[in-house]
């Protein structure tokens, strides 16, 4: 009769046990100095080798010719346990059996020694199943059992066990399976099955099973019923995930900011019968390769991907920035969490395809606040290709700082007539309305004055890019027709300048304020006229 692949290579002695080094480490060492404990409690999410280290423990402590701390598995009472006809250890699943009846015909069977072995061993699967009234009745015999009597709790949620039962277990926590142990287990298991497999396909089912070997061997389980070579596309297939090359499609859609493209390929995804959170995990996997090729090294390799992927994924990733692939990683992990209360998960999709390409309309501040982070790092990058190629742009300072004569001070502005700071709010306010793109790198200086028709802008010297950016005819023409929209002279004009700059014209401003003082307390002020 045919058993599934987790049950076959199930492990039946500690040194066959893949990864938990400290766990095997402790308890094969408890066996060898015979300092066995009377509880146990084993802690870990499914498929980490919980039941399994509890059967092998069992099995050691009763064996007659122990190995270096491992079962014989030849023994009689190693036989006899393994092929559950043992008196001597009893399994139980808690999940059926949570009521404090049958705990307590469980433990009126404490009392009888064992018949063939050293220990009585009572395992106890998903233990945090168990009743309060069941977990009270378990406690005693908990703290003080026979000598002979050992118990080993299983469970994936220790959280939930009370406190009492905890502080009475020795703790052992069984971590996750890394991708490479779960592969380097499934080439072993193929190897030994006679099948033949790519090491994609294999990589991939490491990285569906997300440290679960048990869930692992149940997936190649079910590509091995082909009969024929496991190949990444049949994994795919098997777990109705979208191939490779879908994935590098939809990327480069989102890259290109092809909205249109991106709606053709969510259409052709449901048209091929695919679930849309899975497409959706699966396209967060990919987005973190992209990730991980942009900040890793050239000769770095990254983990699930061949030499030849490897490069292509390198490719893709110099055509984002590093700030909008987390931003698109970021909403595809949201939409797949939205995918689970949505009535329609394609509209989920589609609306996290049409974000990440930036045609939705409808924007967040703090989406606008990473748009502009995007265009700033874009332009970096530019001007970093430009020096790279020899050619030198003018420094922010040397452009903005242009010497210019001390301004007149501003006369009062007749009632009801608008002064140029006036002006200038007005001015931030319908460029935040209308232009975020031009309001953004604005709103990070502030208003410097005004002198013959010029609005200016100052900046710190660590914001010089704003500069260059707003010294551009575009955006500088934008600011200067929300100024005159909003009360500005016709020819009134915009000008960044550094810090530096506009510290000095303040010194200007503010001598030329003092000169005029003295004018007035010397000739009196109606004697005093001032023109433009």
């Amino acid at each position: 009769m045919y058993q599934a692949l987790y049950r076959v290579w199930r492990s039946k002695t500690f040194s066959e046990m893949v990864g938990q080094e400290h766990v095997v480490k402790t308890l094969r060492n408890q066996v060898m100095t015979g300092r066995i404990a009377h509880a146990y409690l084993f802690c870990g999410s499914r498929g980490t080798g919980k039941t399994s280290a509890a059967k092998i423990m069992a099995r050691a402590i009763n064996c007659l010719n122990p190995q270096n701390g491992d079962p014989c598995g030849e023994c009689a009472s190693c036989k006899t346990i393994e092929s559950d006809a043992s008196f001597d250890v009893y399994e139980m699943d808690a999940a059926s059996n949570s009521r404090v009846e049958e705990i307590r015909e469980l433990l009126e069977k404490v009392d009888y020694p064992p018949q063939f072995g050293k220990y009585k061993v009572y395992i106890i699967d998903e233990v945090h199943m168990l009743s309060n009234a069941a977990f009270n009745a378990l406690l005693k015999t908990l703290e003080e059992p026979p000598e002979y009597m050992v118990f080993i709790l299983a469970t994936t949620e220790p959280q939930k066990l009370p406190a009492t039962i905890l502080s009475r277990c020795q703790r052992f926590d069984f971590g996750r399976f890394s991708e490479e142990q779960i592969t380097g287990h499934l080439k072993k298991v193929c190897a030994a099955s006679q099948v033949e497999a790519e090491d994609e396909a294999l990589s991939l089912i490491a990285r569906a099973a997300e440290g679960g070997m048990r869930d692992a061997l149940s997936i190649l389980d079910m590509c091995m019923g082909g009969g024929e070579k496991i190949t990444e596309e049949s994994v795919r297939s098997a777990l109705g995930t979208a191939d490779r090359a879908f994935l590098f499609r939809f990327a480069d859609a989102l890259r290109q900011k092809d909205g249109g493209a991106a709606l053709k390929m969510v259409d052709e995804l449901m048209r091929a019968g695919r679930d849309v959170q899975v497409f959706l995990k699966d396209l967060s996997a990919h987005l973190r390769l992209l990730m991980a090729a942009k900040l890793c090294g050239p000769e770095e390799a990254l983990p699930g991907a061949s030499r030849e992927n490897a490069a292509r994924y390198r490719e893709q990733a110099g055509g984002f920035t590093a700030e909008r692939l987390l931003r698109i990683l970021e909403s595809a992990m949201r939409a797949e969490g939205d995918t689970r209360w949505a009535a329609s998960a394609r509209s989920v999709l589609e609306i996290f395809a049409l974000r990440a390409c930036g045609d939705a309309e409808a924007k967040s501040a703090e989406e606008l606040r990473e748009e502009l982070l995007e265009r700033i790092a874009e332009l970096e990058k530019e001007v970093a290709e430009l020096r790279k190629n020899g050619v030198r742009m003018a420094a922010p300072a040397e452009a903005a700082a242009k010497p210019a004569p001390a301004p007149a001070p501003e006369t009062p502005a007749a009632p009801g007539e608008k002064t140029p700071k006036d002006i200038w709010n007005d001015a931030l306010k319908r460029l935040k309305k209308f232009e975020p793109g031009v309001f953004g790198p604005l709103s990070q200086g502030k208003f410097a004055g005004y002198r013959d028709g010029v609005y200016q802008a100052q900046f710190p010297a660590e914001a010089s890019i704003f500069i260059t950016m707003l010294s551009t005819p575009e955006r500088r023409g934008k600011v200067e027709q929300a100024l005159r929209d909003c009360g500005a002279a016709p020819d009134a004009r915009f000008e960044p300048v550094a810090q530096e700059t506009a510290a000095a014209d303040a010194a200007a401003r503010e001598q030329e304020q003092k000169n005029m003082d003295s004018l007035i307390d010397m000739f009196g002020r109606d004697k005093v006229q001032i023109d433009d």
